[in-house]
Protein backbone atom coordinates (compact mmCIF):
# COMPACT_ATOMS: atom_id res chain seq x y z
CA UNK A 1 0.00 0.00 0.00
CA UNK A 2 1.80 2.98 -1.30
CA UNK A 3 1.13 6.93 -0.53
CA UNK A 4 -2.68 7.81 -0.25
CA UNK A 5 -4.13 10.10 -3.18
CA UNK A 6 -5.37 12.71 -0.50
CA UNK A 7 -1.99 12.54 0.59
CA UNK A 8 -0.62 13.60 -2.29
CA UNK A 9 -3.41 15.97 -3.21
CA UNK A 10 -2.63 17.26 -0.20
CA UNK A 11 1.14 17.31 -0.69
CA UNK A 12 0.97 19.04 -4.20
CA UNK A 13 -2.10 21.60 -2.82
CA UNK A 14 0.11 23.08 -0.23
CA UNK A 15 3.59 22.75 -1.23
CA UNK A 16 4.95 26.26 -2.89
CA UNK A 17 7.89 26.47 -5.26
CA UNK A 18 10.20 27.92 -3.02
CA UNK A 19 9.13 25.16 -0.19
CA UNK A 20 9.86 22.37 -2.59
CA UNK A 21 13.02 23.79 -3.76
CA UNK A 22 14.11 23.98 -0.29
CA UNK A 23 13.09 20.58 0.11
CA UNK A 24 15.33 19.09 -2.92
CA UNK A 25 17.91 21.03 -1.22
CA UNK A 26 17.64 19.30 2.20
CA UNK A 27 17.35 15.87 0.44
CA UNK A 28 20.34 16.54 -1.25
CA UNK A 29 22.54 17.87 1.69
CA UNK A 30 21.59 14.53 3.75
CA UNK A 31 22.35 12.49 0.72
CA UNK A 32 26.02 14.09 0.58
CA UNK A 33 26.01 13.34 4.44
CA UNK A 34 25.46 9.92 4.50
CA UNK A 35 27.58 9.90 1.64
CA UNK A 36 30.36 10.95 3.59
CA UNK A 37 29.24 8.89 6.25
CA UNK A 38 29.46 5.87 4.18
CA UNK A 39 33.48 6.79 3.16
CA UNK A 40 34.50 7.41 5.93
CA UNK A 41 32.85 5.80 8.76
CA UNK A 42 34.02 2.89 11.00
CA UNK A 43 31.44 2.67 13.78
CA UNK A 44 29.03 -0.40 13.63
CA UNK A 45 25.60 -0.67 11.76
CA UNK A 46 24.43 -3.39 13.62
CA UNK A 47 25.20 -5.82 16.45
CA UNK A 48 22.87 -3.32 19.13
CA UNK A 49 20.04 -3.89 21.47
CA UNK A 50 17.41 -3.23 18.84
CA UNK A 51 14.62 -5.38 17.16
CA UNK A 52 16.03 -6.71 13.63
CA UNK A 53 15.76 -4.98 10.57
CA UNK A 54 15.51 -6.87 7.14
CA UNK A 55 14.91 -5.16 3.34
CA UNK A 56 15.18 -5.55 0.31
CA UNK A 57 16.34 -3.85 -2.97
CA UNK A 58 16.97 -3.98 -6.91
CA UNK A 59 17.50 -2.37 -10.50
CA UNK A 60 18.87 1.52 -9.61
CA UNK A 61 17.85 1.69 -6.40
CA UNK A 62 21.24 -0.73 -5.92
CA UNK A 63 23.22 2.80 -6.42
CA UNK A 64 21.65 4.28 -3.37
CA UNK A 65 20.48 1.80 -0.75
CA UNK A 66 23.24 1.87 1.14
CA UNK A 67 21.99 5.90 1.80
CA UNK A 68 18.71 4.23 3.59
CA UNK A 69 21.01 1.73 5.36
CA UNK A 70 24.01 4.10 6.84
CA UNK A 71 20.37 6.38 7.85
CA UNK A 72 19.49 3.19 9.99
CA UNK A 73 23.56 2.88 11.33
CA UNK A 74 22.86 6.44 12.34
CA UNK A 75 20.29 5.73 14.61
CA UNK A 76 20.07 5.93 18.56
CA UNK A 77 19.33 2.37 18.12
CA UNK A 78 21.18 -0.31 16.18
CA UNK A 79 19.70 -3.17 15.09
CA UNK A 80 20.95 -6.66 16.42
CA UNK A 81 21.02 -7.57 12.74
CA UNK A 82 20.53 -5.68 9.77
CA UNK A 83 20.23 -7.74 6.59
CA UNK A 84 19.87 -6.95 2.73
CA UNK A 85 17.99 -9.23 0.59
CA UNK A 86 19.10 -9.49 -2.98
CA UNK A 87 17.66 -11.75 -6.01
CA UNK A 88 20.67 -9.67 -8.15
CA UNK A 89 23.70 -12.75 -7.68
CA UNK A 90 25.66 -10.28 -9.36
CA UNK A 91 25.27 -7.78 -6.87
CA UNK A 92 24.67 -9.97 -3.40
CA UNK A 93 28.24 -12.16 -4.36
CA UNK A 94 30.35 -8.70 -5.37
CA UNK A 95 28.22 -5.84 -3.84
CA UNK A 96 29.40 -2.31 -4.78
CA UNK A 97 31.80 -0.45 -3.23
CA UNK A 98 29.25 1.62 -0.67
CA UNK A 99 27.80 -1.66 0.37
CA UNK A 100 31.27 -3.47 0.58
CA UNK A 101 32.24 -0.88 3.24
CA UNK A 102 28.87 -1.42 5.12
CA UNK A 103 29.49 -5.64 5.07
CA UNK A 104 32.68 -4.42 7.32
CA UNK A 105 30.58 -2.49 9.73
CA UNK A 106 27.64 -5.24 9.94
CA UNK A 107 25.39 -5.55 7.45
CA UNK A 108 24.04 -9.21 6.00
CA UNK A 109 23.59 -9.09 2.35
CA UNK A 110 21.68 -12.39 1.64
CA UNK A 111 21.32 -13.95 -2.19
CA UNK A 112 17.18 -14.77 -2.64
CA UNK A 113 15.13 -15.84 -4.98
CA UNK A 114 12.57 -12.76 -6.64
CA UNK A 115 9.56 -12.85 -4.99
CA UNK A 116 9.22 -8.69 -5.49
CA UNK A 117 8.27 -6.88 -2.73
CA UNK A 118 7.80 -10.14 -0.69
CA UNK A 119 11.64 -9.89 -0.21
CA UNK A 120 11.94 -7.84 2.55
CA UNK A 121 10.47 -10.06 4.82
CA UNK A 122 9.84 -13.53 3.62
CA UNK A 123 13.56 -14.92 3.42
CA UNK A 124 13.70 -13.84 6.93
CA UNK A 125 11.22 -15.80 8.07
CA UNK A 126 12.76 -19.25 6.33
CA UNK A 127 16.60 -18.41 7.42
CA UNK A 128 16.48 -16.53 10.53
CA UNK A 129 15.35 -17.99 14.25
CA UNK A 130 11.99 -15.92 15.12
CA UNK A 131 12.99 -14.85 18.73
CA UNK A 132 12.54 -11.46 19.04
CA UNK A 133 10.51 -8.34 16.60
CA UNK A 134 11.57 -8.12 13.34
CA UNK A 135 11.51 -4.61 11.71
CA UNK A 136 10.67 -4.28 7.54
CA UNK A 137 11.90 -0.75 5.86
CA UNK A 138 12.27 0.67 2.85
CA UNK A 139 15.26 0.76 0.45
CA UNK A 140 14.55 4.22 -0.79
CA UNK A 141 13.94 6.15 2.53
CA UNK A 142 15.66 8.39 4.52
CA UNK A 143 14.87 7.02 8.34
CA UNK A 144 15.43 9.72 11.20
CA UNK A 145 17.56 8.93 13.90
CA UNK A 146 14.91 7.95 16.53
CA UNK A 147 13.09 5.59 14.06
CA UNK A 148 14.03 2.51 15.34
CA UNK A 149 14.40 3.43 18.85
CA UNK A 150 10.27 4.74 18.40
CA UNK A 151 9.50 1.42 17.47
CA UNK A 152 10.89 -0.79 19.82
CA UNK A 153 9.49 2.06 22.61
CA UNK A 154 5.86 1.64 21.53
CA UNK A 155 6.45 -2.02 21.42
CA UNK A 156 7.94 -2.52 24.82
CA UNK A 157 4.76 -0.24 26.07
CA UNK A 158 2.09 -2.37 24.18
CA UNK A 159 3.70 -5.90 22.95
CA UNK A 160 0.19 -6.85 21.33
CA UNK A 161 0.60 -4.93 18.66
CA UNK A 162 2.38 -4.31 14.92
CA UNK A 163 3.72 -0.80 15.50
CA UNK A 164 3.90 1.41 12.52
CA UNK A 165 5.17 5.42 11.75
CA UNK A 166 2.36 5.13 8.88
CA UNK A 167 -1.36 3.42 8.85
CA UNK A 168 -4.56 4.00 7.29
CA UNK A 169 -8.26 2.95 8.26
CA UNK A 170 -9.44 0.19 6.39
CA UNK A 171 -13.17 1.64 5.31
CA UNK A 172 -15.74 -1.31 4.76
CA UNK A 173 -19.00 -1.78 3.15
CA UNK A 174 -21.14 -3.55 5.60
CA UNK A 175 -23.92 -3.97 2.88
CA UNK A 176 -21.57 -6.41 0.44
CA UNK A 177 -18.68 -7.42 3.41
CA UNK A 178 -16.08 -6.00 1.52
CA UNK A 179 -13.79 -3.08 1.46
CA UNK A 180 -14.64 0.17 -0.21
CA UNK A 181 -11.94 1.55 -2.75
CA UNK A 182 -8.60 2.31 -1.03
CA UNK A 183 -8.50 5.47 -2.44
CA UNK A 184 -11.40 6.41 0.18
CA UNK A 185 -8.79 5.10 3.04
CA UNK A 186 -8.25 7.93 5.52
CA UNK A 187 -4.85 7.96 6.93
CA UNK A 188 -5.12 7.48 10.88
CA UNK A 189 -4.55 9.95 13.30
CA UNK A 190 -4.21 8.49 16.57
CA UNK A 191 -2.01 6.02 18.64
CA UNK A 192 -4.51 4.13 19.51
CA UNK A 193 -4.00 0.55 18.40
CA UNK A 194 -7.56 -1.16 16.20
CA UNK A 195 -7.70 -3.99 14.17
CA UNK A 196 -9.06 -1.15 11.45
CA UNK A 197 -5.66 -0.12 10.89
CA UNK A 198 -3.56 -0.73 8.12
CA UNK A 199 0.05 -0.84 8.23
CA UNK A 200 2.14 0.86 5.03
CA UNK A 201 5.66 -0.69 4.97
CA UNK A 202 7.19 2.62 3.81
CA UNK A 203 8.20 4.25 7.08
CA UNK A 204 8.89 1.31 8.58
CA UNK A 205 6.58 -1.81 10.56
CA UNK A 206 7.65 -3.73 13.79
CA UNK A 207 6.15 -7.15 14.14
CA UNK A 208 5.94 -9.04 16.94
CA UNK A 209 7.60 -13.28 17.16
CA UNK A 210 3.05 -14.71 16.55
CA UNK A 211 2.80 -12.31 13.99
CA UNK A 212 5.73 -13.53 11.96
CA UNK A 213 5.52 -17.21 13.16
CA UNK A 214 1.42 -16.96 11.71
CA UNK A 215 3.58 -15.67 8.25
CA UNK A 216 5.56 -18.43 8.03
CA UNK A 217 3.17 -21.14 8.19
CA UNK A 218 1.39 -19.15 5.55
CA UNK A 219 4.40 -20.18 3.21
CA UNK A 220 3.62 -18.57 -0.32
CA UNK A 221 0.44 -18.02 -0.03
CA UNK A 222 1.09 -14.62 -1.44
CA UNK A 223 1.65 -15.45 -4.79
CA UNK A 224 -1.28 -16.40 -5.38
CA UNK A 225 -3.54 -13.43 -4.24
CA UNK A 226 -1.53 -10.20 -3.47
CA UNK A 227 2.71 -11.00 -4.88
CA UNK A 228 2.85 -7.23 -5.37
CA UNK A 229 1.03 -5.78 -2.61
CA UNK A 230 3.18 -7.00 0.62
CA UNK A 231 1.62 -4.84 2.73
CA UNK A 232 -1.69 -6.77 2.22
CA UNK A 233 -0.58 -10.08 3.10
CA UNK A 234 1.49 -8.77 6.51
CA UNK A 235 -1.91 -6.95 7.44
CA UNK A 236 -3.69 -9.70 6.94
CA UNK A 237 -1.72 -12.23 8.94
CA UNK A 238 -1.90 -8.76 12.17
CA UNK A 239 -5.83 -8.98 11.72
CA UNK A 240 -5.57 -13.09 12.14
CA UNK A 241 -3.56 -13.46 15.08
CA UNK A 242 -5.36 -10.75 17.08
CA UNK A 243 -2.58 -8.14 16.66
CA UNK A 244 -3.89 -4.60 16.14
CA UNK A 245 -1.86 -1.86 14.05
CA UNK A 246 -0.80 1.06 16.91
CA UNK A 247 0.61 4.15 15.34
CA UNK A 248 3.82 5.47 16.93
CA UNK A 249 2.14 9.18 16.76
CA UNK A 250 -0.90 10.68 16.24
CA UNK A 251 0.06 11.48 13.31
CA UNK A 252 0.62 9.20 9.94
CA UNK A 253 4.62 10.14 8.91
CA UNK A 254 6.09 9.58 5.46
CA UNK A 255 9.96 9.93 5.83
CA UNK A 256 11.49 11.71 2.51
CA UNK A 257 14.20 9.82 0.84
CA UNK A 258 17.06 10.05 -2.20
CA UNK A 259 16.38 11.64 -4.94
CA UNK A 260 15.18 10.33 -8.48
CA UNK A 261 14.60 7.20 -7.00
CA UNK A 262 10.70 6.92 -6.83
CA UNK A 263 10.20 5.07 -9.77
CA UNK A 264 6.58 4.43 -11.05
CA UNK A 265 6.17 1.05 -11.49
CA UNK A 266 4.79 -0.88 -8.69
CA UNK A 267 3.86 2.55 -6.80
CA UNK A 268 1.39 3.40 -9.35
CA UNK A 269 0.48 0.24 -10.44
CA UNK A 270 -0.81 -0.03 -7.01
CA UNK A 271 -2.12 2.70 -6.01
CA UNK A 272 -3.95 4.22 -9.49
CA UNK A 273 -4.10 1.12 -11.19
CA UNK A 274 -6.58 -0.43 -8.53
CA UNK A 275 -3.69 -2.74 -7.63
CA UNK A 276 -4.36 -2.72 -3.65
CA UNK A 277 -8.08 -3.05 -4.93
CA UNK A 278 -7.63 -6.06 -6.48
CA UNK A 279 -5.37 -7.41 -4.11
CA UNK A 280 -7.60 -6.60 -0.87
CA UNK A 281 -10.72 -8.42 -2.79
CA UNK A 282 -8.42 -11.73 -3.07
CA UNK A 283 -6.27 -11.77 0.48
CA UNK A 284 -9.41 -11.45 2.79
CA UNK A 285 -11.60 -14.15 2.99
CA UNK A 286 -15.05 -13.85 5.14
CA UNK A 287 -14.22 -15.20 8.21
CA UNK A 288 -11.49 -12.39 8.06
CA UNK A 289 -13.98 -9.61 7.22
CA UNK A 290 -15.75 -10.57 9.88
CA UNK A 291 -13.31 -9.83 12.42
CA UNK A 292 -12.61 -6.85 11.09
CA UNK A 293 -16.19 -5.98 10.87
CA UNK A 294 -16.80 -6.48 14.53
CA UNK A 295 -14.57 -3.58 15.55
CA UNK A 296 -15.80 -1.68 12.68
Amino acid sequence: MNAHPMEIAAAECHLSADNAWLRRARVAKRMLDLQWQNASATTPVAGGTGPDVSLTSYGKRLQTVHLTLESIGAGSLLPRRLILWLDDRGAARHPPPALRRLQARGLEIRQVEDLGPHKKYFPYLLEVPLTGAMVTADDDVFYPRNWLSGLHTRYLEQPGCVHAYRAHIAAIDRNTNSFKPYGLWEPCRTKAPNRLHFSTGCSGVLFPVPVLEALRRGGRGFLDCCPRADDVWLNLHAVRTGFPVAQVHEESLRFVGPLLTQGKGLFHQNLFSGGNDRALAATFNDTDMELLLAVS
